[in-house]
């Protein structure tokens, strides 16, 4: 599932790897410190769903995940060591959460949330990518 619909629609179908995630506390980054990451070579990635990056764009240059909750972990750089910098819709969203608690899990050293999300993003005035990328 790609996105957010604001609730956790993995919640039914948890699985053990789910779960193990689930007890990682991922640190959150704010806006002005994600830009400033990624301007040093951070990666931001977006968890949402394709609706949310029509209506808003994503981060420029972002990582656009074929699922918040199962994409595959090729999608991310091969070198754990990256700055990820994973967001989603809003504070009220969660797809962020599991995106980055699943990369996380799988060894990438340097994860965070940007808890105010793309909305948050251009609240700021930072400049968004149009979806889709042509």
């Amino acid at each position: 599932m790609v996105g957010c619909k604001c609730a956790n629609p993995a919640a039914a179908t948890e699985t053990a790897e789910d779960t193990q995630a689930a007890e990682v506390e991922i640190p959150e980054i704010s806006v002005d410190d994600a830009s400033k990451a990624l301007q040093s070579g951070a990666f931001a990635v977006d968890a949402n769903s394709e609706s949310t990056r029509e209506e808003n764009g994503t981060v420029p240059d972002a990582i656009i995940l074929t699922s918040s909750y199962k994409y595959e972990l090729a999608q991310l750089p091969e070198d754990k060591s990256k700055d990820l910098i994973f967001y989603c819709s809003n504070t009220n969203c969660t797809a962020s959460d599991a995106a980055a608690e699943r990369a996380s899990t799988n060894g990438y050293q340097n994860v965070h949330v940007m808890r105010e999300g793309i909305k948050g993003w251009k609240d700021a005035g930072k400049t968004t990518a149009p979806y889709p990328r042509s």
